[in-house]
């Protein structure tokens, strides 16, 4: 008889959040930010972190992008400690944060600037496909203040992209655009995550959004921001916004936002 055949050990996470903490002071008060945050998300996984204000949301981006250092815990990405930020782990904000002085192609170019091993003529084709992946390629020269605000992140995406980073950071990054460009931009995102498969976490307070967008939603609660539940979402792609099986699940989680669901499942599985 045949010993059983051992299945292969699962694949080490992307990220590797453990009891993940950070305190602030404020007006001689110690705040309590967030608490014993654990969390893994795997290579090519697109999680969606959903929140009301005060939850921590954003603070704990920040974190894993090395822009702030937890207060206790442990933050990994591939297994190495994330101490500062790096040309790994890319962030995208909800203000595009692009240089005025700068034409589109320019701007882009910029965050290769520093990546070794690339000459001019390296930079610029990198750049070109990025754009070309984005919409913007007819846009190269054109400065900031002459494009629209949906046009503006895609240039911003393009410009995180373009060293490929093996996570991508996506704070609230259509907040601030009309509803009609903000559906423009899911398929776009959509696309080339399909694409590209790059691992994502994205910030949003936009239940539709999370569900549109991601593998997983993952709740945080607020004061201190803790994990309150994940829910996983294995609805196909490209996924509409505006889809009746989509509201259904974003429904779902927003009772559980709100507080009528109840219950202390750590995961809840929407399909």
């Amino acid at each position: 008889m045949n010993a059983p055949t051992s299945l292969p050990p699962a694949p080490p996470a992307k990220l590797s959040l453990r009891g993940v903490g950070k305190n602030f002071r404020a007006r001689g008060n110690d705040i309590r930010a967030l608490e014993n945050i654990s969390l893994d998300v795997s290579e090519g996984e697109f999680v969606c972190l959903l929140g009301p204000s005060g939850c921590g949301k954003s603070t704990l981006l920040n974190i894993v992008a090395g822009l702030e250092r937890a207060d206790e815990g442990t933050l990994l990405c591939d297994g190495e400690p994330v101490t500062d930020p790096g040309r790994d782990r890319m962030m995208m904000f909800q203000e595009s944060a692009l240089f005025p002085w700068l034409d589109v192609l320019e701007n882009v170019l910029f965050s290769l600037r520093l990546k070794p091993g690339m000459n001019a003529a390296e930079r610029r084709e990198v750049a070109e496909f990025h754009l070309q992946l984005v919409g913007l390629e007819k846009f190269r020269h054109a400065f900031v203040h002459e494009l629209s605000g949906g046009m503006k992140q895609r240039v911003a995406l393009a410009r995180a992209l373009a060293p490929n980073p093996r996570v991508l950071l996506m704070d609230e990054p259509f907040a601030a655009l009309d509803a009609l460009t903000r559906e423009q931009l899911y398929g776009d995102l959509q696309r080339i995550w399909r694409d590209r498969r790059k691992t994502i976490l994205f910030v949003t307070h936009n239940v539709r959004e999370a569900v549109c967008l991601g593998d997983r939603v993952v709740l945080l609660s607020p004061h201190p921001g803790r994990i309150q539940r994940e829910f996983r979402v294995e609805l196909p792609r490209p996924r509409d916004i505006n889809s009746v099986e989509l509201a259904r699940h974003a429904t779902e989680i927003m009772a559980e936002l709100k507080g009528r669901n109840g219950g202390t499942a750590s995961e809840r599985k929407v399909a």
